[in-house]
């Protein structure tokens, strides 16, 4: 196959057994092996591949370091997506990528060091779930950029956030959550006016939200958990922000109110509040909340619809804490609970709502039982069965008689003991029902 130029063995199982010096006779322009098993070396035959524009190398079992020479025969990629392997090492200038609407994912690996000087032509970067370190002041050299999606969570970032954001105006989706940012939330991100997803979270800020927040009219989700914030809650989200779904403030400081202006958030479907210092009486409006019976709705996929390969697609999701536990929200009944321990009848009149214990499942749903379910029913009375055995009839039946001619017996056998015995029955003031019987059975026993 000297002409192919497109392969894609994406989403099997396969296990490509390749020598270490095989040559390909072909020079591909995309490649995609997603979820296919190439590790644990990262590919020597890709150094043939001068001509690839889309490689994609996902979820492979590589742990190894990526070599210089990979990196030397990039420079012509639009799509790159190492994600979710365990290659480690540090990430090169990516700014030399030269075309426009690159796509770069290196999520979930272990590379360490600083964040490297990123392209400015990009659309989608994700850079998340690493052991990336140090600030991120680099961004304000960035004057002009072209950024969608913009990913750094789950790493080892700290120092204050740039107060820069006007150079990124076409962000929709910025992820900056579980790190250790400190400072206050600068003023510049409300000029972020397309951004949609706004994250974050399981930081250090401080200070108040501040005012500018209410020109991103576009915000679905507004998640600033676990850091330390104070103030009153704004009661311009309620007005400026009414394209709400997510709304989270949980475990900061805030104090104060809650505003009855919340209440303008037709849209919202999870509000979190819980944590902070806030008094005062619940908002009757809040039975208003109709969006929160509906289905959680994702974010579109980010980038442009006429290239040849598949973007990578982000799904809004939100911790919710259940008796202590935090469990992910992704789309209404979460599983480990006691909801599912309640009468589907509940939960009628929600047509859309899924998960156990409804019959409606969830798309992404696993097979796998949940507590509570008719599974574990079927294993308690199997369980059960197994503890009736002919054995366990046979001693009750043993047991019975014992018990019974143990007693009858000796006042069969005894006639004074039986006198007494009747005599202490017929004097005593109690006439239950117990007594009536040993009455009557003394009373036979005379017979013989």
């Amino acid at each position: 196959m000297s002409n192919l130029q497109m392969l894609y063995l994406n989403d099997n199982s396969l296990t490509l057994k390749l020598s270490h010096d095989w040559v390909p006779p072909f020079q591909l322009k995309s490649l995609s092996l997603a979820s296919c098993k190439i590790g644990p070396h990262f590919p020597k035959w890709l150094q043939t591949q001068n001509q690839l524009i889309s490689l994609d190398v996902s979820n492979n079992g590589i742990s190894d370091a990526v070599p210089d020479w990979f990196w030397d025969l990039s420079i012509e990629l639009v799509f790159l997506n190492l994600s979710n392997n365990q290659i480690r090492g540090k990430l090169p200038d990516l700014s030399f990528l030269r075309y426009d609407d690159i796509v770069i994912d290196v999520s979930s690996n272990h590379f360490w060091g600083p964040i490297p000087p990123l392209p400015s032509n990009s659309t989608f970067l994700n850079l998340s779930k690493n052991k990336f370190s140090g600030s991120i002041t680099f961004l304000c050299s960035i004057i002009k950029n072209t950024w969608n999606f913009f990913d750094l969570s789950s790493n080892l970032l700290s120092g204050g956030l740039p107060d820069c954001w006007l150079n990124f105006d076409s962000l929709s989706i910025l992820n900056l959550a579980n790190n250790s940012f400190s400072g206050k939330i600068p003023d510049s991100m409300g000029f972020l006016h397309n951004i949609q997803t706004l994250s974050l979270h399981s930081n250090r800020l401080t200070g108040e939200l501040p005012s500018s927040l209410k020109n991103c009219s576009q915000l679905r989700v507004l998640d600033l958990r676990e850091n330390a914030l104070y103030g009153e809650i704004p009661t311009w989200i309620g007005g400026s922000l009414q394209n709400l779904n997510i709304l989270s403030l949980k475990s900061n400081n805030f104090h104060g109110n809650i505003p009855f202006q919340l209440c303008h958030l037709a849209l919202i479907q999870v509000l979190d509040l819980s944590l902070n210092n806030i008094s005062g009486n619940m908002p009757k409006c809040f039975n208003n909340f109709s969006a929160m019976t509906r289905e959680k709705s994702s974010n579109p996929i980010i980038g442009l619809a006429d290239k040849i390969w598949i973007l990578p697609s982000y799904l809004d999701n939100v911790l919710l804490t259940w008796k202590g536990s935090e469990y992910e929200y992704k789309r209404k009944i979460p599983l480990g609970t006691q909801l599912q321990s309640f009468n589907a009848s509940v939960y009628a009149g929600n047509l859309e709502l899924c998960g156990l214990p409804l019959a409606n499942m969830c798309p992404d749903e696993e097979s796998t039982p949940s507590p509570g379910t008719d599974d574990d029913s079927n294993t308690l009375e199997d369980e059960d069965d197994q503890f009736i055995t002919r054995g366990f009839y046979v001693s009750s039946i043993l047991g019975f008689f014992v018990g019974f001619w143990g007693v009858c017996g000796t006042l069969m056998l005894n006639r004074s003991w039986r006198h007494g015995y009747y005599n202490f029955l017929t004097g005593s003031p109690g006439d239950g029902i117990l007594s009536l019987i040993f009455r009557v059975l003394i009373s036979f026993l005379e017979t013989f």
